[in-house]
């Protein structure tokens, strides 16, 4: 065989990225039993046995990638609010905010990160716990720091809290690229949802 026919058959190396990208396609084309070790592989554009030097399951690979964007779905939150200043009201809209921009930026993270979250299990659901459990901690230190300010009357700041998240995380179940909504448009509507929840008296 020539050099180059070898080239061809060698299996692509696939970075982070790719195989998040691919593996988060598949699940939610497809879901999690429906998805299959071998059409990752076909996504990424690599070999089944490549695919399977950097993760031993599906299982594996469906935490690596719902920790991956769970993460940096957590990070962009926290870094929204600290770039809002010390207003609660404001800290929420720049929360509402990053999160609509992720769920436009990634509709399939958004998407499997609800549907496929149920299939994991012990440390794996732990691990991606931790990272959901980071974003709700957003919106509940908000809550809390607009009911001290009296910026929201709210009965419960837990139940207020899960409210807002909800309300977010329903998004990826009706948001479409070519709806009638531009995402600034999502975002006016979103926003004004959310200071409603907390009966915000400077609700825009």
């Amino acid at each position: 065989m020539t050099e180059a026919g070898m080239r061809r058959r060698a299996p692509n190396f696939i970075d982070r990225e790719t195989v998040i990208t691919a593996a988060l396609q598949v699940f939610a084309e497809r879901g999690f039993h429906g998805a299959s070790m071998r059409g990752i592989a076909a996504v990424a554009q690599t070999s089944q046995s490549n695919l399977y030097n950097y993760f031993d399951s599906k299982d594996g690979l469906l935490k690596f990638v719902l920790e991956a964007t769970g993460r940096e779905l957590a990070d962009a939150l926290d870094a929204a609010e600290a770039e809002a200043g010390e207003s609660p009201v404001d800290r929420l809209v720049a929360a509402v905010t990053a999160y609509i921009r992720f769920v436009v930026a990634k509709p399939s993270a958004s998407t499997v990160g609800i549907t496929e979250f149920r299939y994991l299990s012990g440390d794996d659901r732990a691990s991606v716990i931790h990272e959901r459990d980071r974003t709700e901690t957003v919106f509940r230190r908000i809550v809390e720091a607009g009911v001290r300010a009296d910026d929201f009357d709210v009965a419960d700041e837990g139940f207020a809290t899960r409210a807002l998240v909800t309300l977010c995380n329903a998004m990826s179940g009706w948001y479409r690229p070519d709806g009638l909504l531009s995402p600034d448009d999502i975002i006016v509507r979103q926003v004004d949802l959310a200071l409603g929840l907390v009966r915000s008296p400077h609700r825009r």
